[in-house]
C-alpha cells in the first residue's frame, strides 16, 4: 500500500512553531511524491486564520465547530477510513492522544508521535507526571520523536519500556525556499540596523526577560540598535506595558505576524532567544541558516544543541537578564561566517526521510 501520512494537530495557531516545522516537512514530502494531508481537531478561534492559511497550501480538514471530543475523534476515524491513511505524525499532546485512540481502532495504522517541549512548560493543561506517564502508553504501538537530544534523553529516562523506540530527529527547517525567501525584495524591510526576537508573545518565550534585559543594555549602551520584536499572542498588550514602563517603547518595535520572517532574520544585527523552555527553537535554526548571528538563554532542551559560546553565538546562563544583558551590549562581537555549516543536519530533505523511515516502520 502506498505510504499516505496524516499530520494531525489540536490546532493551528498562524506563525507557530511547530506548525511551520510540519509544513515544511510536508513540502519535503511532496519533493518525495509522499501522499499527505492536514487533520486539525480545533480550527476555530483562535486557530481559524492558521487553517485558513494552511489549506491554501496543502490539503487540510478540519472537524465542525460545534463537534464535542467523541464526535471529533469519530470524525478523524471516518477520515482515516475514506482516504486510507496509513501513517499518523502526531504534534501536540492532545494530538498525541487522539492518535494513540486512532491507533487501537486501526491496528495497521503507523503512528509518530512526537514531542516539541520540555516536559514542564508552563502554559500546558496536563501536569507533567500524566504527560510523562502518557508516554509509557505511546511506546506500546508507535515511535516517539524527540526535537532534541536532550528531550530524547528526559523522555527514555521516565519510560519503563521501549526506550529503543524513543528517536531524536531534528526538526525540518532549511530549504531552497527559505533561502530564497531571505534573499526577497521587499518595501516592509526595516531600514538601519536591528536586533530581532521572534515568537508567540507568551510567557514561554520569556519577552519580559527580553525586555529587562535589554534596558539594561540600553543603560549601558545608548547606541545600540533598536529591538524588533515579531509575532502575536495574548501576552502583546502585557509586553507592550512593560517596555512602556521600563521606557524602553521608544526603542522596541512590535511588528505582530511576518508572514516571511526569514527577510527580516537574514538581516538582523543579532537574533536574541530568551525562551524559558524550549524544545528545539526553530527560529534559532533559521537564524544560523541565514548566517545571524544568536544570543540564547541555555533553558533545559535545545539551544544547547546548536549554539558552542563564542564559536557561532552567545549561550547565556538560564535566566540571568545581567548577563543576557552584557551579552546584547557585545552583539557586535559575535561570528557571523559560516553560521550556516553548524545546522547543516536540519534540512528538510534529510529529515524527511528519517520521518518516512519511521512511519514505515512503527508497530
Amino acid at each position: 500500500m502506498q505510504t499516505n501520512i496524516l499530520f494531525l494537530h489540536k490546532c493551528f495557531i498562524k506563525g507557530g512553531g511547530i506548525e511551520r516545522v510540519h509544513q515544511n516537512l510536508a513540502t519535503a514530502f511532496s519533493d518525495l511524491g509522499i501522499r499527505h494531508s492536514f487533520f486539525v481537531l480545533n480550527g476555530f478561534g483562535s486557530s481559524k486564520e492558521g487553517f485558513e492559511l494552511l489549506k491554501t497550501k496543502t490539503k487540510a480538514i478540519r472537524t465542525p465547530e460545534s463537534y464535542t471530543f467523541s464526535s471529533k475523534l469519530l470524525y478523524l476515524f471516518s477520515i482515516i477510513k475514506a482516504e486510507s491513511i496509513t501513517s499518523i505524525i502526531a504534534g501536540t499532546e492532545t494530538a498525541n492522544v487522539c492518535a494513540f485512540l486512532c491507533k487501537i481502532r486501526f491496528p495497521s495504522l503507523r503512528v509518530v508521535y512526537t514531542r516539541h517541549c520540555a516536559f514542564d512548560v508552563d502554559d500546558q493543561k496536563l501536569a507533567p507526571r500524566v504527560i510523562k506517564s502518557l508516554y509509557n502508553f505511546y511506546l506500546m504501538n508507535g515511535n516517539v520523536v524527540a526535537v532534541s537530544e536532550s528531550l530524547k534523553r528526559q523522555i527514555a529516562s521516565t519510560v519503563f519500556f521501549g526506550k529503543r523506540n524513543v528517536h531524536f530527529v531534528p526538526n525540518a527547517v532549511i530549504s531552497e525556499e527559505m533561502l530564497k525567501l531571505s534573499e526577497q525584495k521587499s518595501n516592509m524591510l526595516i531600514k538601519g540596523d536591528y536586533l530581532l526576537a521572534m515568537g508567540r508573545l507568551v510567557e514561554q518565550k520569556g519577552f519580559d526577560l527580553l525586555l529587562e534585559a535589554y534596558c539594561l543594555a540600553l543603560k549601558a549602551n545608548k547606541e545600540l540598535p533598536i529591538l524588533i520584536i515579531a509575532g502575536e499572542g495574548e501576552d502583546e498588550r502585557k509586553l507592550k506595558k512593560l517596555a512602556e514602563k521600563l521606557g524602553v517603547n521608544d526603542s522596541v518595535c512590535f511588528i505582530g505576524y511576518v508572514a516571511n520572517p526569514y527577510l527580516i532574520i537574514k538581516h538582523a544585527r543579532a537574533f536574541i532567544l530568551s525562551s524559558r523552555h524550549e524544545g528545539m527553537p526553530t527560529v534559532l535554526i533559521e537564524s544560523l541558516a541565514l548566517n545571524t548571528p544568536a544570543i540564547a538563554f541555555d533553558c533545559p532542551t535545545g539551544p544547547n544543541e546548536l549554539i558552542t559560546d563564542g564559536v557561532n553565538g552567545a549561550l547565556v546562563e538560564y535566566l540571568n537578564i545581567d548577563k543576557l544583558s552584557h551579552a546584547i551590549c557585545n552583539f557586535a562581537l559575535l561570528p557571523s561566517a559560516g553560521l550556516s555549516q553548524t545546522v547543516s543536519h536540519y534540512v528538510q530533505a534529510k529529515v524527511a526521510k528519517e520521518y518516512l523511515l519511521l512511519c514505515e516502520t512503527s508497530s
